[in-house]
Protein backbone atom coordinates (compact mmCIF):
# COMPACT_ATOMS: atom_id res chain seq x y z
CA UNK A 1 0.00 0.00 0.00
CA UNK A 2 1.23 3.05 -0.70
CA UNK A 3 0.39 6.54 1.11
CA UNK A 4 -0.46 9.43 -0.40
CA UNK A 5 0.26 12.58 1.63
CA UNK A 6 -2.01 15.53 0.21
CA UNK A 7 -4.41 18.55 -0.53
CA UNK A 8 -7.02 17.13 -1.91
CA UNK A 9 -7.12 20.22 -4.58
CA UNK A 10 -3.43 20.34 -5.66
CA UNK A 11 -2.63 20.10 -8.93
CA UNK A 12 0.47 18.77 -8.04
CA UNK A 13 -1.26 15.93 -6.51
CA UNK A 14 -3.40 15.27 -9.20
CA UNK A 15 -0.59 14.20 -11.09
CA UNK A 16 0.54 11.46 -8.52
CA UNK A 17 -3.35 10.25 -7.61
CA UNK A 18 -3.75 10.07 -11.86
CA UNK A 19 -0.35 7.97 -12.30
CA UNK A 20 -0.90 6.10 -9.50
CA UNK A 21 -4.30 5.19 -11.06
CA UNK A 22 -2.68 4.86 -14.46
CA UNK A 23 -0.04 2.14 -13.23
CA UNK A 24 -3.15 0.22 -11.07
CA UNK A 25 -0.82 0.88 -7.56
CA UNK A 26 -3.04 0.35 -4.38
CA UNK A 27 -2.62 3.40 -2.39
CA UNK A 28 -5.09 5.97 0.13
CA UNK A 29 -5.19 9.17 0.44
CA UNK A 30 -4.02 11.09 3.75
CA UNK A 31 -5.50 14.75 3.94
CA UNK A 32 -2.93 17.18 5.53
CA UNK A 33 -3.74 20.12 7.57
CA UNK A 34 -1.93 22.96 4.72
CA UNK A 35 -0.31 24.92 7.50
CA UNK A 36 1.21 22.29 10.00
CA UNK A 37 1.91 19.56 8.14
CA UNK A 38 2.41 17.43 11.08
CA UNK A 39 0.79 14.40 9.11
CA UNK A 40 4.55 14.16 7.29
CA UNK A 41 6.92 15.18 9.81
CA UNK A 42 7.91 11.79 10.75
CA UNK A 43 9.57 11.45 6.83
CA UNK A 44 13.20 12.33 6.36
CA UNK A 45 12.34 13.63 2.79
CA UNK A 46 11.73 17.31 2.22
CA UNK A 47 7.99 18.02 3.73
CA UNK A 48 6.62 19.65 0.66
CA UNK A 49 3.20 18.44 -0.68
CA UNK A 50 2.70 15.43 -2.43
CA UNK A 51 4.97 13.10 -0.53
CA UNK A 52 3.90 9.19 -0.51
CA UNK A 53 5.35 6.51 1.64
CA UNK A 54 6.05 3.02 0.11
CA UNK A 55 5.42 0.65 2.62
CA UNK A 56 6.49 -2.23 0.45
CA UNK A 57 9.84 -0.35 -0.01
CA UNK A 58 9.81 2.00 2.83
CA UNK A 59 10.81 5.16 0.93
CA UNK A 60 9.18 8.55 1.35
CA UNK A 61 9.49 11.04 -0.96
CA UNK A 62 7.63 14.15 -1.92
CA UNK A 63 7.20 16.38 -5.25
CA UNK A 64 5.25 15.39 -7.96
CA UNK A 65 7.93 14.48 -10.54
CA UNK A 66 10.50 12.50 -8.63
CA UNK A 67 7.34 10.41 -7.07
CA UNK A 68 6.24 9.41 -10.45
CA UNK A 69 9.69 8.73 -11.57
CA UNK A 70 10.02 6.55 -8.95
CA UNK A 71 6.81 4.72 -8.90
CA UNK A 72 7.76 4.05 -12.61
CA UNK A 73 11.34 2.45 -11.87
CA UNK A 74 9.67 0.90 -8.86
CA UNK A 75 6.47 -0.70 -10.75
CA UNK A 76 7.55 -1.14 -14.28
CA UNK A 77 4.29 -2.24 -15.48
CA UNK A 78 1.83 0.08 -17.86
CA UNK A 79 5.13 2.55 -17.76
CA UNK A 80 4.56 6.15 -18.46
CA UNK A 81 8.31 7.04 -19.67
CA UNK A 82 8.97 5.87 -22.94
CA UNK A 83 11.90 2.84 -23.00
CA UNK A 84 14.02 4.85 -25.73
CA UNK A 85 16.81 6.71 -23.30
CA UNK A 86 16.77 10.11 -25.69
CA UNK A 87 12.70 10.46 -24.92
CA UNK A 88 12.64 9.05 -21.41
CA UNK A 89 15.09 12.42 -21.17
CA UNK A 90 12.76 14.41 -22.86
CA UNK A 91 9.80 13.53 -21.16
CA UNK A 92 11.67 14.37 -17.97
CA UNK A 93 12.33 17.44 -19.03
CA UNK A 94 8.91 18.67 -19.92
CA UNK A 95 8.11 17.47 -16.58
CA UNK A 96 10.57 19.27 -14.54
CA UNK A 97 9.80 22.53 -16.97
CA UNK A 98 6.24 22.34 -16.69
CA UNK A 99 6.46 21.63 -13.01
CA UNK A 100 8.32 25.35 -12.83
CA UNK A 101 6.17 27.43 -15.29
CA UNK A 102 2.87 26.64 -16.14
CA UNK A 103 2.49 24.20 -12.89
CA UNK A 104 3.55 27.76 -10.73
CA UNK A 105 1.58 30.54 -12.95
CA UNK A 106 -1.70 28.30 -12.89
CA UNK A 107 -1.27 28.26 -9.17
CA UNK A 108 -1.05 32.00 -8.92
CA UNK A 109 -3.74 32.58 -11.20
CA UNK A 110 -6.21 30.35 -10.01
CA UNK A 111 -5.89 31.26 -6.48
CA UNK A 112 -6.20 35.39 -7.77
CA UNK A 113 -9.23 34.15 -9.48
CA UNK A 114 -10.67 32.90 -6.13
CA UNK A 115 -9.74 35.87 -4.41
CA UNK A 116 -10.82 38.12 -6.12
CA UNK A 117 -14.28 36.43 -7.08
CA UNK A 118 -14.96 33.90 -4.00
CA UNK A 119 -12.68 34.40 -1.13
CA UNK A 120 -15.06 32.41 1.35
CA UNK A 121 -14.18 29.58 -0.47
CA UNK A 122 -10.64 29.82 1.19
CA UNK A 123 -11.60 28.33 4.57
CA UNK A 124 -13.25 25.44 2.96
CA UNK A 125 -9.84 24.43 1.17
CA UNK A 126 -7.53 25.09 4.01
CA UNK A 127 -9.52 24.48 7.24
CA UNK A 128 -11.89 22.06 6.97
CA UNK A 129 -11.13 20.19 10.20
CA UNK A 130 -9.89 23.35 11.88
CA UNK A 131 -12.17 24.09 14.80
CA UNK A 132 -14.53 20.89 13.79
CA UNK A 133 -14.82 23.02 10.75
CA UNK A 134 -16.37 26.11 12.46
CA UNK A 135 -14.71 28.63 9.88
CA UNK A 136 -16.47 26.86 7.00
CA UNK A 137 -20.01 27.59 8.51
CA UNK A 138 -22.24 30.58 6.71
CA UNK A 139 -20.33 33.92 8.72
CA UNK A 140 -17.38 32.32 9.87
CA UNK A 141 -16.14 31.98 6.09
CA UNK A 142 -16.14 35.80 5.51
CA UNK A 143 -14.01 36.34 8.74
CA UNK A 144 -11.55 33.70 8.05
CA UNK A 145 -11.44 34.76 4.16
CA UNK A 146 -8.85 38.23 4.29
CA UNK A 147 -6.90 36.19 6.85
CA UNK A 148 -6.12 33.46 4.44
CA UNK A 149 -5.98 35.88 1.47
CA UNK A 150 -3.66 37.54 3.00
CA UNK A 151 -1.32 34.61 4.02
CA UNK A 152 -1.54 33.16 0.23
CA UNK A 153 -1.19 36.66 -1.17
CA UNK A 154 2.24 36.89 0.81
CA UNK A 155 3.14 33.21 0.17
CA UNK A 156 2.53 33.08 -3.51
CA UNK A 157 2.96 37.58 -4.10
CA UNK A 158 -0.29 37.15 -6.05
CA UNK A 159 -0.33 41.18 -5.77
CA UNK A 160 2.97 41.05 -8.32
CA UNK A 161 1.05 39.47 -10.92
CA UNK A 162 1.14 42.54 -13.39
CA UNK A 163 4.55 43.42 -12.23
CA UNK A 164 5.93 39.39 -12.73
CA UNK A 165 4.10 39.56 -16.28
CA UNK A 166 2.60 36.05 -15.30
CA UNK A 167 -0.51 36.25 -17.79
CA UNK A 168 1.87 37.00 -20.72
CA UNK A 169 4.18 34.42 -19.65
CA UNK A 170 1.41 31.98 -19.33
CA UNK A 171 0.15 32.83 -22.62
CA UNK A 172 3.50 32.61 -24.48
CA UNK A 173 3.79 28.85 -22.34
CA UNK A 174 0.62 27.98 -23.73
CA UNK A 175 0.31 28.80 -27.41
CA UNK A 176 3.53 27.19 -28.46
CA UNK A 177 2.18 23.77 -26.56
CA UNK A 178 -1.40 24.71 -28.17
CA UNK A 179 0.14 24.64 -31.85
CA UNK A 180 2.96 21.22 -30.75
CA UNK A 181 -0.50 19.19 -29.78
CA UNK A 182 -2.26 20.49 -32.89
CA UNK A 183 -0.14 18.39 -34.92
CA UNK A 184 0.77 15.25 -32.26
CA UNK A 185 -1.58 13.67 -29.94
CA UNK A 186 1.52 14.13 -27.12
CA UNK A 187 3.89 15.54 -26.21
CA UNK A 188 6.68 12.81 -26.87
CA UNK A 189 6.18 9.80 -28.71
CA UNK A 190 3.17 7.57 -29.48
CA UNK A 191 1.42 7.36 -26.57
CA UNK A 192 0.35 8.58 -23.37
CA UNK A 193 3.37 9.34 -21.12
CA UNK A 194 4.40 11.59 -17.69
CA UNK A 195 4.51 14.47 -19.48
CA UNK A 196 0.87 14.20 -21.18
CA UNK A 197 -0.12 13.86 -17.27
CA UNK A 198 1.61 16.66 -16.03
CA UNK A 199 0.65 19.06 -18.96
CA UNK A 200 -3.16 17.93 -17.75
CA UNK A 201 -2.67 18.15 -14.28
CA UNK A 202 -0.76 21.49 -14.14
CA UNK A 203 -3.72 23.39 -16.74
CA UNK A 204 -6.51 22.45 -14.46
CA UNK A 205 -6.46 25.67 -12.19
CA UNK A 206 -6.48 27.99 -15.70
CA UNK A 207 -9.89 26.12 -16.06
CA UNK A 208 -11.67 28.66 -13.66
CA UNK A 209 -9.50 31.66 -14.91
CA UNK A 210 -11.24 33.36 -17.91
CA UNK A 211 -8.31 34.96 -19.45
CA UNK A 212 -7.27 31.41 -20.77
CA UNK A 213 -10.38 29.19 -19.98
CA UNK A 214 -11.98 31.28 -23.17
CA UNK A 215 -8.70 32.24 -25.01
CA UNK A 216 -9.53 31.31 -28.34
CA UNK A 217 -6.47 29.84 -29.25
CA UNK A 218 -6.30 27.59 -26.34
CA UNK A 219 -9.79 25.91 -26.44
CA UNK A 220 -7.93 22.67 -28.57
CA UNK A 221 -5.98 22.45 -25.59
CA UNK A 222 -8.42 22.57 -23.19
CA UNK A 223 -10.48 19.93 -25.49
CA UNK A 224 -7.27 17.70 -25.65
CA UNK A 225 -7.46 18.10 -21.40
CA UNK A 226 -11.02 17.01 -21.43
CA UNK A 227 -10.69 14.58 -23.92
CA UNK A 228 -7.97 12.76 -21.09
CA UNK A 229 -9.76 13.53 -18.50
CA UNK A 230 -12.49 11.24 -19.71
CA UNK A 231 -10.21 8.69 -21.35
CA UNK A 232 -8.19 7.85 -18.13
CA UNK A 233 -11.58 9.02 -15.54
CA UNK A 234 -10.55 11.78 -13.93
CA UNK A 235 -12.68 13.86 -11.93
CA UNK A 236 -14.25 16.78 -14.49
CA UNK A 237 -14.72 19.45 -11.96
CA UNK A 238 -12.99 19.43 -8.34
CA UNK A 239 -14.26 21.16 -5.66
CA UNK A 240 -12.85 24.91 -6.21
CA UNK A 241 -14.11 24.60 -10.13
CA UNK A 242 -17.21 23.55 -8.88
CA UNK A 243 -17.81 26.35 -5.80
CA UNK A 244 -16.59 29.35 -8.38
CA UNK A 245 -18.79 28.16 -11.12
CA UNK A 246 -22.12 28.40 -8.95
CA UNK A 247 -21.06 31.79 -8.05
CA UNK A 248 -20.85 32.64 -10.82
CA UNK A 249 -24.00 31.29 -12.30
CA UNK A 250 -26.06 32.94 -10.02
CA UNK A 251 -24.24 36.57 -10.81
CA UNK A 252 -24.20 36.25 -14.02
CA UNK A 253 -20.67 37.73 -14.19
CA UNK A 254 -17.10 36.65 -13.71
CA UNK A 255 -13.46 38.74 -13.55
CA UNK A 256 -12.51 37.91 -16.90
CA UNK A 257 -10.69 41.28 -18.70
CA UNK A 258 -7.18 41.48 -18.09
CA UNK A 259 -6.82 45.71 -18.82
CA UNK A 260 -3.21 45.90 -19.13
CA UNK A 261 -2.77 43.06 -21.53
CA UNK A 262 -0.71 43.76 -25.01
CA UNK A 263 -2.51 42.42 -27.87
CA UNK A 264 0.43 40.19 -28.34
CA UNK A 265 2.31 37.84 -25.86
CA UNK A 266 6.07 37.38 -25.85
CA UNK A 267 8.88 35.05 -26.39
CA UNK A 268 8.05 31.57 -25.51
CA UNK A 269 9.00 31.17 -21.73
CA UNK A 270 9.49 27.67 -22.30
CA UNK A 271 13.98 27.67 -22.32
CA UNK A 272 15.88 24.57 -23.88
CA UNK A 273 18.38 24.61 -21.03
CA UNK A 274 18.39 21.24 -19.49
CA UNK A 275 17.02 21.42 -15.70
CA UNK A 276 18.04 18.73 -12.65
CA UNK A 277 15.35 19.64 -10.89
CA UNK A 278 11.69 21.52 -10.92
CA UNK A 279 11.43 24.73 -9.09
CA UNK A 280 9.58 26.56 -6.77
CA UNK A 281 7.98 29.96 -5.65
CA UNK A 282 7.17 29.77 -1.94
CA UNK A 283 8.13 32.55 0.23
CA UNK A 284 7.80 32.40 3.90
CA UNK A 285 5.00 33.56 6.15
CA UNK A 286 5.27 34.36 10.16
CA UNK A 287 2.55 36.38 12.23
CA UNK A 288 4.63 39.55 11.74
CA UNK A 289 4.99 39.28 8.39
CA UNK A 290 0.98 38.51 7.55
CA UNK A 291 -0.41 41.36 8.30
CA UNK A 292 2.28 43.90 5.56
CA UNK A 293 0.12 41.46 2.68
CA UNK A 294 -3.03 43.30 3.47
CA UNK A 295 -2.35 46.49 1.41
CA UNK A 296 -1.76 43.90 -1.64
CA UNK A 297 -4.95 41.42 -0.79
CA UNK A 298 -7.45 45.15 -0.92
CA UNK A 299 -5.25 45.79 -4.29
CA UNK A 300 -6.13 41.93 -5.63
CA UNK A 301 -9.36 42.21 -4.19
CA UNK A 302 -10.98 45.01 -5.66
CA UNK A 303 -8.31 46.62 -7.52
CA UNK A 304 -6.31 43.78 -9.74
CA UNK A 305 -7.19 45.56 -13.19
CA UNK A 306 -9.24 42.02 -14.35
CA UNK A 307 -12.51 43.95 -14.83
CA UNK A 308 -15.86 41.99 -14.87
CA UNK A 309 -17.26 40.28 -17.40
CA UNK A 310 -20.43 38.52 -18.46
CA UNK A 311 -20.41 35.05 -17.11
CA UNK A 312 -20.12 32.62 -20.23
CA UNK A 313 -19.49 28.76 -19.70
CA UNK A 314 -16.37 27.69 -21.01
CA UNK A 315 -16.82 24.33 -23.30
CA UNK A 316 -14.00 22.42 -23.68
CA UNK A 317 -15.30 18.87 -23.56
CA UNK A 318 -17.66 19.93 -26.94
CA UNK A 319 -14.18 20.70 -28.79
CA UNK A 320 -13.68 19.01 -31.37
Amino acid sequence: MIELYQLRWSHYVEKVRWALDYKGLPWRAIDIVAYRKEEMRRFDCAQTVPLIHDSATGVAISDSSPIIRYLDETYPERPLFPSDPSERDRVWQWMLRLDSTLGLYARRLGYTQLIMECPQVLSRLFMPEVCGGLFTRRGWRNLAAPVLGMMLTRRFRFDRNRQDGVYEQLESLLLPIAERLSKSAWLVGERCSAADITLASLLRPLRIVPHFSHHPRLQALFAWQARLFRVHGREPALLYEAWIDAQRRQSGRMRGRVSWLAASAPASALSDEPLREAVNDLHPVSALTLFKALPGYVRLRWFSGVHTVAYAPAVHGDVA
